[in-house]
């Protein structure tokens, strides 16, 4: 992940479903670029704009183990892990039963 020099900063609501739950506001730059490699192991760059270069900038920080909630105050990091603490059985209630939907479907995903 590349910062973009001509990016602004978009304060915008985010969330994951790794931290079920909360979503809250996470100031991200609304210009990204990722470098990687396709399938065949041959570069590849994706840019990205608004919506998607947030969507870039969230699985990248996966992939360098970080979560949201990493980027948030301390303050605002504590009242996010309370608030999945206060709806983790809600949310897993809601994936368990869209789960059985899709097997009672026949859908495996």
């Amino acid at each position: 992940m590349e910062p973009d020099t001509g990016a602004t900063l978009a304060e915008e609501p985010e969330g994951c479903l790794s931290v079920p739950g909360p979503y809250l506001t996470v100031a991200r730059p609304d210009l990204a670029t990722v470098h990687g490699k396709d399938k065949d192991g041959n570069p590849l760059t994706v840019e990205g704009r608004g919506y998607f270069a947030r969507c870039l900038q969230h699985e990248s920080d996966h992939l360098a183990g970080r979560l949201y909630v990493d980027r948030l105050s301390q303050r605002e990091r504590k009242r996010a892990l309370r608030a999945m603490a206060e709806q983790r059985d809600e949310v897993f209630a809601r994936r368990a039963a869209r789960t059985e939907a899709r097997q009672a479907d026949g859908r495996t995903r």
